[in-house]
């Protein structure tokens, strides 16, 4: 745990420093403000405008961190061979892997509170009330978001630091559609297409099941018993991806 801790606290203190990351974040306040500006346009939907697009404008952002910073997180140390001095000491890879998705997690979680946090007191003057499930749905984003820093570490292992974003933000993408696919393969009533498409349902994770951006703006009702089930499910699913990054990882020599 010593190990783990140390290998965070250093991770954070690295990816918090970089310039990229306040050129992200500025430009993620930027968009949400830029919000008020669609909202102002909208025709008695100022409200629900600002909110969704402030939503969308958190997740896209946070997906940029998430998926380009955890990708150079291993290559990184790799190239600036870091990575021999610590395996010279009494540090296991598991430990390695862990350390680094906790300190990513800690400054992607700072960063996204910060997007959310904006975005909830622009909500508030303009509403002239607070919308908590602003909150609630910025943080089932960063629940998200975990996991795809998660599968980019994993990926990161694999191949290439390019590849791994380009392939962590597919990840993404595909579990916002998982769900509809499943769907559309029932209605075609084939049972090898279903078969697969369970498959693909159980490898890519469910993240439509805790986007509650429709119950933000008024569209539906959270479901919370199912949210929170679901969320021990994306943490389960991060758990198994770190423990084969750790498997993979300790394959590789150097």
């Amino acid at each position: 745990m010593r190990q783990t801790g140390a290998i965070a606290l250093n991770t954070f203190k690295e990816t918090i420093r970089d310039r990229v990351l306040a050129v992200i974040v500025l430009f993620a306040l930027l968009m949400i403000v830029a919000s008020l500006w669609l909202g102002s346009i909208s025709l008695g939907e100022e409200g629900r405008v600002m909110k969704d697009f402030g939503l969308v404008a958190v997740t896209f952002f946070g997906l940029v961190v998430a998926a380009f910073i955890a990708a150079g997180l291993i290559h990184k140390e790799v190239e600036k061979r870091t990575v021999f001095v610590l395996f010279s000491k009494p540090v296991s890879r598991a430990a390695f892997i862990a350390g680094k998705f906790l300190g990513l997690a800690v400054t992607l979680a700072v960063v996204v509170a910060g997007m959310g946090l904006f975005l909830f007191v622009v909500v508030w003057v303009i509403d002239g009330a607070p919308t908590w499930m602003v909150l609630a749905a910025v943080a089932l984003i960063y629940v998200q978001l975990l996991v795809v820093v998660a599968v980019t570490i994993f990926f990161s292992t694999l191949g290439s630091a390019i590849l791994a974003s380009v392939l962590g933000i597919c990840v993404f993408i595909a579990g916002q559609l998982s769900t509809n696919v499943l769907e559309l393969t029932r209605l075609g009533q084939n049972a090898l297409t279903e078969a697969l498409s369970w498959v693909v349902f159980v490898l890519i994770p469910n993240l439509t099941a805790v986007d509650v951006k429709p119950a933000v703006v008024g569209e539906q009702t959270a479901d919370w018993g199912a949210i929170g089930l679901w969320c021990g499910y994306l943490v389960a699913y991060v758990v198994v991806v770190l423990a084969l990054a750790t498997a993979v990882f300790r394959r590789r020599e150097f």
